[in-house]
């Protein structure tokens, strides 16, 4: 049988099989769905951890399974980018720029087994006793932790921070409520600045290091944890937007340095004449027992304003 002969033949078998309704269903689904039909790693079996764990991880058939799950869309493109002769490391890049586009942030873990590691989760924390994770702050947040009295010595990498610093920054924060945050959006970007400085906010990738939060096991994949992870980094993006307009603003605002400055140490002179912690007192009917004022905000840093001793 020479190669004319094989492929009518060839073209025959492929028209018959396709003129059967289950046969034509069949390579529909093999076209469309390749690892549904896939031999040697079942879909519904596929462990991604597994497979790296014995050497046999493949980071394109990894993508495949994940967005077969958890991005269809995706999965689809895949699928015919393949079809039509695309690289494989091209396709894997395309999967990973389009996880990246659907508020997944795949761009921050690059290595080979990222997709088996789990929903990698951005770290936007600082230690307020580690001077690295502070320093790519340097020359702006010690605007801020000054007025805590929390002192930076860059040279020798040490950070001296007074007992009650932490909270003093949580009785502030605290007084700083919903109403007066929506009137006055400076106060609202002081508030999430607060939050971030001190890792008070309840979103962990603004509250963790890189340190920190690898110690935790990441989210597996599925469109729950991918659902939940996008929240959480839509979150985590808002918060850091304010956190750092509230930086900028607090550097060139000296008026608001003077009203953060009155505020702390009305509740540190309480706290020293009771002798009790702020914890003590904060609660959700009392969020400011110390009776801070929040004037209207100063709107320049050559504005001041008096406040009362």
């Amino acid at each position: 049988m020479n190669l004319t002969e094989f492929q009518h033949l060839y073209d025959g078998l492929a028209a018959v099989a396709l003129e059967d309704p289950i046969l034509h269903l069949a390579y529909t689904v093999a076209w469309l769905d390749p690892l549904r039909v896939c031999p040697d790693d079942p879909v519904d079996d596929y462990d991604l951890g597994e497979n790296y764990y014995y050497g046999e991880g493949d980071d394109l058939e990894a993508a495949l399974h994940i967005t077969r799950g958890c991005f269809p869309g995706l999965y689809a493109e895949a699928v015919a980018d393949l079809h039509t002769g695309v690289t494989e490391q091209q396709v894997e890049e395309h999967i990973r720029d389009g996880i990246c586009e659907q508020g997944i942030p795949m761009d921050i873990v690059e290595f080979d087994g990222a997709y088996a590691f789990g929903i990698p989760m951005p770290a936007f924390g600082i230690d307020t006793a580690d001077p690295d994770t502070l320093e790519p702050f340097q020359g702006q947040i010690e605007t801020l932790y000054d007025l805590f009295g929390i002192d930076i010595n860059w040279d020798a990498h040490r950070v001296h921070i007074p007992d009650d610093a932490h909270d003093v920054a949580l009785a502030v924060a605290l007084s700083l409520n919903d109403a007066l945050r929506e009137q006055y959006p400076v106060y609202d970007q002081l508030y999430w600045l607060l939050g971030w400085a001190f890792s008070m906010t309840g979103n962990s990738s603004v509250d963790c290091t890189w340190e920190i939060l690898s110690e935790f096991q990441p989210l597996d994949w599925s469109p729950d944890n991918v659902a939940f992870t996008r929240v959480l980094v839509e979150e985590c993006d808002q918060i850091m937007t304010a956190a750092m307009a509230g930086l900028d603003d607090l550097q060139g605002n000296e008026a608001l340095r003077e009203i953060l400055t009155h505020n702390i140490a009305i509740i540190r002179k309480k706290l020293k004449k009771k002798g009790r912690r702020d914890h003590d007192r904060i609660s959700e009917n009392n969020p400011n027992p110390f009776g801070l004022d929040w004037p209207q905000p100063p709107s320049g840093s050559d504005r001041t304003t008096e406040l009362a001793a």
